[in-house]
């Protein structure tokens, strides 16, 4: 009950300075969590309902264990905060702003938690934050839900290594995208498979068990190496090992309760065996001793760093409070355009549906060429004005498929050409659904620009909205089936179309005086 006090005494008796120091930064981080509740909410809520990062809720007090066991170093000279942090705090604001304005939650969710890092200069200085780099880090890099982006690069991973091992072992088998076909089966690589899970989890440990167990760098480079590299082999191998079972013993014992039973095992049996490994070449601990105090208090211009940087975090939520946007018609009346050498556009057929909620307008027709061979569905919404809550282009459930009904076997990107001979590099996705497979390819526009890219798309939306514009954002998609002819001959169709298609930038730009129509055209 009274160690708080213990340490608090401490750090006066022995070195001036520290008490009004954690103070000020205590009541910057009441403030920070109070200005900016709704993100913690946010960042909580990702926590608890997606499996993928639930090991997360352990990252907060894992870093305040290790903050707090640095406290006799700390200690040992007296705070002294610097202007630099008042900067960092200042530019991580403006960072959580703009992820407000596009509605972006993984730029507010690194912002609120790199906002401690930015405190800890501001308020204690730069010997402070070189002291707890780790703790603090740490922090940022595993609390932060960031790992989506590694779904599909370990589906594929995992997929070409269960096939290369099912080769070594005699099996027949055939890769198609991320379905491993064998005699007894055809086995999809699904999301759940890739194995970013037991990642992201082993990656977290590893790190923490390498800053706790070796005092050496190179050691913990390199079981940090180790923990990366573990669960990509390991799920490769899990994978491997569930179609060799159905293959041998039938299908009933590869899938089911007894899939999920085995794949537990098996991550648990991998991770106890990493740490089993590390801990044998552990480092011996040295007992750090601290030299003496250093006299003296911080200067007292210096604490005036301390109120500016709780200003500067009140600002930001005060900022969108006060934000004032134009007014962005409710929906819009959109038509597919008319393609030469296409007839349409007609009614598509329910094959495939990408899916955009919010969008103020959005059309899907279907094309058919000259010779009546060839046929191409298009896709296209328009999104306008800022991006806020349901009525963003990027965000989560938005999607070029619907996950239902098709997966993912492969991806890739593919230069293409419009009419008026302006080009862009558009994505590339090879989707499998019940009875046939399907090629779509896809861009996004913000006014005039397009590319394939999320990421320079949402850039795009916060430079048009930081400049007080009304950006009007749009996604393009063209799609054609997989014939027993193969996924050439559907990239042949997709060029020819795309060749025909006005330069999408252009059609949209047509639409940012929409007509007062209420209602949009399927």
């Amino acid at each position: 009950m009274n160690g708080l006090p213990r340490a608090l005494a401490a750090f006066s008796l022995r070195t001036p300075g520290w008490v009004s120091a954690i103070v000020a930064f205590a009541v910057a981080v009441v403030v920070l969590l109070v200005c900016y509740w709704q993100t913690v909410q946010s960042l909580v809520w990702v926590w608890d309902h997606d499996g993928t990062y639930q090991y997360a809720v352990l990252i907060f007090p894992l870093s305040l264990w290790m903050a707090f066991n640095l406290r006799p170093q700390l200690r040992v000279r007296p705070p002294l905060p610097s202007v630099w942090g008042l900067a960092a705090v200042a530019g991580l604001v403006f960072v959580w702003y703009a992820g407000h304005l596009l509605d972006v939650n993984l730029l507010q969710h690194f912002a609120l938690l790199a906002l401690f890092s930015a405190l800890v200069l501001a308020c204690w200085g730069w010997r402070a934050l070189w002291l707890l780099v780790f703790p603090l880090g740490y922090l940022v890099v595993f609390a932060v839900p960031w790992g989506d982006s590694l779904v599909g690069p370990l589906q594929d991973i995992t997929a070409h290594f269960a096939v290369h091992a099912l080769e070594l072992t005699g099996i027949p088998v055939l890769l198609n995208g991320r379905e491993i076909m064998t005699p007894a089966a055809v086995w999809m690589v699904a999301d759940a498979c890739s194995g970013v899970k037991f990642f992201n989890a082993c990656t977290a440990l590893g790190c923490l068990f390498a800053y706790l167990m070796y005092q050496r760098w190179w050691k913990r480079i390199a079981f940090v190496l180790l923990a990366a590299v573990a669960p990509v082999i390991a799920n490769g191998l899990r994978v491997y090992f569930t179609i060799l079972i159905g293959d041998t013993w039938g299908l009933k014992y590869a899938t089911g309760t007894d899939h999920m039973i085995f794949g537990w095992q098996f991550f648990g049996t991998v991770l106890l065996l990493l740490l089993l490994g590390g801990w044998f070449f552990r480092d011996p601990l040295v007992m750090r001793e601290c030299p003496p105090a250093y006299g003296g208090r911080p200067a007292s211009a210096r604490a005036v760093v301390w109120l500016v940087a709780v200003a500067v975090l009140i600002a930001g939520p005060a900022l969108t409070a006060e934000l004032v946007l134009p007014a962005t018609p409710e929906t819009i009346r959109l038509t597919a355009p008319t393609i030469a050498g296409w007839s349409g556009p007609q009614v598509a057929a329910d094959g495939w549906q990408p899916v955009f909620e919010g969008a103020v307008g959005q059309v899907r027709a279907s094309y058919r060429s000259a010779s009546g061979n060839d046929v191409v569905d298009l896709f296209h919404a328009v999104y306008s004005g800022r991006p806020r809550r349901g009525k963003t282009l990027i965000t989560y459930g938005n999607d070029l498929y619907d996950p239902a009904y098709s997966r993912v076997l492969s991806s890739g990107s593919q230069p293409v050409d419009f009419a008026n001979g302006r080009g862009t590099t558009a994505g590339e996705l090879r989707l499998a659904g019940v009875m046939s497979q399907r090629l779509v390819w896809y861009w996004y526009c913000v006014d005039r620009r397009c590319t394939r890219s999320q990421v320079l798309t949402e850039l795009l939306q916060v430079w048009g909205a930081l400049r007080g514009q009304l950006p009007q954002s749009s996604v393009w998609a063209v799609s054609s089936l997989v014939a027993g002819d193969g996924a050439n001959q559907a990239r042949t169709k997709l060029r020819d179309f795309v060749q025909a298609l006005p330069a999408p930038g252009l059609v949209d730009a047509q639409l940012q005086r929409p007509p007062a129509v209420a209602g949009s055209q399927p």
